[in-house]
């Protein structure tokens, strides 16, 4: 298979970051400069845009799978993309995106025990391990907590 005709089938199945396309051309076998003018060419009909994918990948993730900034932070950089990219695209889906009614839905899936001290600090363990900052989670605990 031409390295064109592979990575459109990659870009197929879902968008892609640029370094994380450059990595999936390199691992296939394609020379570097071959990628690179694959790459540009892509990038110029707007095929590849990790601004664009960045923003999309974490509106999915908030709103669909229910991560939070910190862990789509974390696995947009694992991609490959800009750290400065990565944080434009977050501020933005929070613009739009109220986090914590993402929260709020998470905890309607718990059975939750009001009475019990630790239920608490178990709900905060589990949304700061899903990615979600301290303020966004105090601020829904405590409003479930201290009614």
């Amino acid at each position: 298979m031409d390295i064109k005709g592979y990575a459109l089938r990659l870009l197929k199945y879902r968008t892609r970051s640029e370094e994380e396309l450059r990595r999936r051309l390199k691992n296939k076998g394609f020379k570097d400069t071959e990628i690179e003018n694959l790459i540009f060419e892509f990038k110029e009909k707007g095929l590849v845009d990790d601004i664009k994918f960045s923003y999309l990948f974490a509106y999915d993730k908030l709103t669909i799978q229910k991560k939070g900034p910190k862990l789509i932070e974390w696995e947009l950089l694992k991609l490959g993309v800009k750290k400065e990219i990565v944080d434009e695209a977050i501020s933005k889906v929070l613009q739009e995106v109220d986090e914590e009614k993402i929260i709020r839905e998470i905890l309607m899936k718990e059975r939750i025990d009001l009475e019990n001290g630790k239920e608490k600090r178990r709900l905060y363990s589990k949304l700061t391990k899903r990615g979600f900052n301290y303020y966004s989670i105090e601020s829904v605990l405590s409003s479930i907590f201290d009614n």
